[in-house]
Order: C-alpha cells, then sequence, then structure tokens
C-alpha cells in the first residue's frame, strides 16, 4: 500500500473507533458504575491491525485514543503512570493483534483475545495500585481481588464481541480486497 491510502485508512479506523466510542459512552447497561465500559471502539483498531499490520493499527489505537482524549473523553487523571495504563497503553496494545501468532487457520482468534488480555492487564495494574477499593491498600491482595472481578466482567464483554464480529468484518472486506498485511494465514 502507499502512504497516502495508509493514512486515510489509519483516520478512517480511528475515526470509527471514536464514533463507536461514543455510541458505547451514552448506552448505559455498557458503563460500569466507577469507571470502564464495554468498548465497541476496539472493533475498527482490531480490524485495522489486521488491514495495515501491527505499527500502523497501534498509531491508529493510539489515534483513537488522542482523538477522544481532545474531544473531553479519558480525563481520569491521578498521575501519569495511571493515566497510561488506564487509556493509552490499552488503546495502542488494541491495534498490535498482528502481532500473535498463527492458530489454526489464522492469527484473528489468537491476536484479539491477545491484545483485550493485554489490555485486561493494563486494567487491573491500574486497579491495584490506583484504584483499590475502600478500606484496602494499594497492592494489598484486597485490590488485587477487586480489580480482577470489577475489571473482568466488561473485559470479557468486549473480547467476546470482538471474538464474534471482527471476523465478521474481516470476511467482508476480504472480499473487496486482498491487502491483510498483518493476516497470517494457512
Amino acid at each position: 500500500m502507499n502512504k497516502t491510502k495508509d493514512l486515510i485508512f489509519i483516520a478512517f479506523y480511528a475515526a470509527m473507533a471514536t464514533v463507536l466510542e461514543i455510541v458505547s459512552g451514552i448506552i448505559p447497561f455498557l458503563q460500569m458504575p466507577q469507571g470502564g465500559s464495554i468498548q465497541l471502539g476496539v472493533i475498527p483498531v482490531l480490524v485495522a491491525s489486521y488491514h495495515l499490520g501491527y505499527k500502523k493499527g497501534a498509531c491508529t489505537g493510539f489515534l483513537w485514543w488522542l482523538i477522544v482524549f481532545l474531544m473531553g473523553g479519558n480525563n481520569w487523571f491521578v498521575d501519569p503512570m495511571q493515566y497510561l495504563l488506564d487509556y493509552i497503553f490499552p488503546c495502542a496494545v488494541c491495534g498490535m493483534a498482528a502481532c500473535f501468532p498463527k492458530i489454526g487457520k489464522n492469527n484473528l482468534l489468537s491476536g484479539v483475545t491477545g491484545v483485550m488480555v493485554l489490555k485486561f492487564i493494563f486494567h487491573i495494574l491500574s486497579g491495584v495500585y490506583y484504584w483499590p477499593p475502600e478500606g484496602a491498600a494499594q497492592g494489598s491482595l484486597g485490590a488485587w481481588i477487586y480489580s480482577l472481578t470489577y475489571n473482568f466482567g466488561y473485559n470479557f464483554a468486549t473480547l467476546l464481541i470482538a471474538i464474534v464480529l471482527v471476523p465478521m468484518l474481516f470476511n467482508r472486506i476480504a472480499k473487496n480486497t486482498k491487502e491483510f498485511t498483518g493476516l497470517k494465514n494457512s
């Protein structure tokens, strides 16, 4: 692909992720009471990873974070590391799905699952060290249990949605283009 076409695709996928993030934010049952939500915005970023490769996918994820930030989202700030763990790392890692190895026919399932596990780990670490439950110390067993259980629900739901939608979208797009830099087929 040429650079101009890649930039257009990156902008397109980041814009789609932003729109889906906004939609996720206004649907009450997708929201967790103390932050976090089922993030529909990861879907275009995952597709971007397979379409454009993991480097451009990570750029797409970062751009998605930046656009949402500039629009007034992602505003829970305690310190720089917390912000990285809560927002920047999870958004960027979603674009790295193409890095994962082929299991079975291709790397769609391993990539989607792998980046969602990494996203989950970032959220757990943020919860343990920056958002422990009342009465628990940072890094304590109570903080680990709380963070694991709190972050599991919405991350697992996002994973399930992504496992269903990414292959469907990929197959639909594949009918129109054969240029999938990040896909590892058998």
